[in-house]
């Protein structure tokens, strides 16, 4: 997986990102360097980075704004790493569009799982053949091009882990799936209570719904144990 990944490190602090392209680039990615939203944007709009590590706070802007124009540009993957660490912080992250947030400083171990399961998903969800359209009651899923397309042709982008969480739903044709088996099959970890990065990946699919004009509530949470997909 690693020997044709290539990722972007955005971060103005020399010496942490010097010890995190080592550690990358010795687990065998190839890291291209940037220290602005500058550099960002052109690296995103030069195209060939699988994923960006944002900094939050870059000497020219807000690593935030920088995730969402990666979003509109190209289709990387985004990581958003951080000194600030407390949990609206981490929500307001994932609601750029980030694919995962870390607290800095990281410890490498924990980067490196986290951009290996990024990575990993992200392949996953291009190679793996799928149905093209897969047509609700009032929605389509457009799963090749990660589209949701509603009413008048009204159409949302989705992430990759957006993608593949609505997927996992869908495919349960009704069942229940529990926050673990969720959390451990779209973000390759165990969900924990404090963790509220899935709980804000299904609330940002629902809002994509809502703004395609979808009214009912068709990710349904059954209290104490999951989510549920209701369309049919």
């Amino acid at each position: 997986m690693n020997a044709n990944s290539v990722i972007a490190l955005i971060d103005d602090d020399q010496t942490l990102a010097d010890a995190m392209v080592r550690y990358l680039k010795g687990s065998g990615f190839e890291v291209q360097r940037g220290a602005s939203c500058a550099d960002a944007t052109a690296l995103a709009r030069a195209g060939g980075i699988d994923l960006f590590i944002l900094d939050r706070n870059l000497p020219d802007g807000d690593g935030l704004a920088v995730a969402r124009e990666i979003r509109t540009v190209c289709g990387a993957a985004v990581i958003i790493l951080s000194g600030l660490g407390d949990v609206d912080d981490r929500v307001q992250g994932l609601n750029t569009g980030a694919d995962d947030y870390l607290a800095k400083p990281a410890a490498p171990e924990e980067l490196l799982a986290r951009v290996q399961a990024v990575i990993r998903r992200s392949q996953e969800n291009r190679s793996v053949p799928r149905e093209t359209i897969v047509n609700f009651r009032s929605f389509s899923l457009d799963k090749v091009n990660n589209l949701l397309v509603g009413a008048d042709e009204l159409s949302r982008p989705l992430t990759g882990i957006e993608s593949l969480i609505l997927t996992i739903l869908t495919g349960a044709k009704g069942d229940i799936i529990d926050k673990d088996l969720l959390s451990q099959s779209a973000l390759n970890r165990p969900w924990q209570a404090d963790d509220r990065s899935l709980d804000v990946h299904i609330s940002r699919l629902r809002q994509k719904l809502r703004d395609i004009g979808v009214t009912e509530t068709v990710i349904q949470t059954v209290r104490g144990q999951g989510y549920r997909f209701t369309a049919g």
